[in-house]
């Protein structure tokens, strides 16, 4: 063999084992990565109780919303942080939600305190572990397509990196539809998500708006 073919065999080896090494050490770091910001376990999300009024007004808002979606009509309603933490806090719909999720909305953007599964995420290592710990993103749903614009997120005492959020803000068509289809765990979340026509935030306010067959 010529030195010009041992010297390029040489640099293929090389080559090589610099990228086993840039491989391996990626993996050690997104490995730590989710070890660090996630969880294999669930944790419980305190929400201060509501009181009286501040329930009736949330729940008058859930009322005229599954009126519509029982007659089959089109209307908006508006929830703010507050209502939406009431029905979590004490609506008997919302008791799988019942310690694992708060809620402020400001600016047009969610601030979610919230012990979630991440099974959903197409990431390895990932679907069987939970994500316990605080995300803002703004977001909007309109017909089966959710958009997700992640700000910031923070789980475990440690910032979740832009990288990575990068990765959970790119839903593509696949990802809304399984996603979609976890939210979809009984005949009512069924009858309710083919109702609504589009979800935003708007100011201090979650918009949702539903749709007539």
């Amino acid at each position: 063999m010529g030195c010009f073919a041992k010297g390029c065999l040489t640099l293929l080896v090389l080559g090589f084992f610099l990228f086993a090494g840039l491989v391996a050490c990626t993996w050690y770091i997104y490995v730590q990565a989710v070890n660090n910001l996630t969880s294999p376990a669930s944790a419980e999300v305190q929400i201060e109780p509501p009181t009286e009024s501040q329930f009736q007004a949330a729940e008058t808002t859930m009322r005229r919303l599954r009126t519509a979606i029982a007659d089959n009509k089109e209307t908006t309603v508006e929830f703010t942080g507050a209502d939406l933490n009431a029905l979590f806090a004490r609506d008997p719909d919302f008791e799988d939600l019942r310690g694992k999720v708060r809620i402020e909305i400001a600016d047009s953007l969610m601030t979610i305190n919230v012990s979630a599964p991440l099974r959903w995420i197409p990431l390895p290592r990932v679907k069987k572990r939970w994500f316990n710990g605080t995300a803002r993103f703004g977001f909007a749903y309109d017909e089966g397509a959710f958009s997700f614009d992640i700000k910031s997120a923070e789980a475990g005492g440690y910032h979740v990196s832009d990288l990575i959020l990068s990765s959970i803000d790119s839903f593509d068509e696949s990802t809304s539809r399984d996603f979609l289809n976890e939210l979809k765990g009984n005949d009512r979340d069924t009858e309710f998500w083919d109702h609504v026509k589009t979800m935003r935030l708007a100011g201090d306010k979650l918009v949702v708006t539903t749709k007539a067959d």
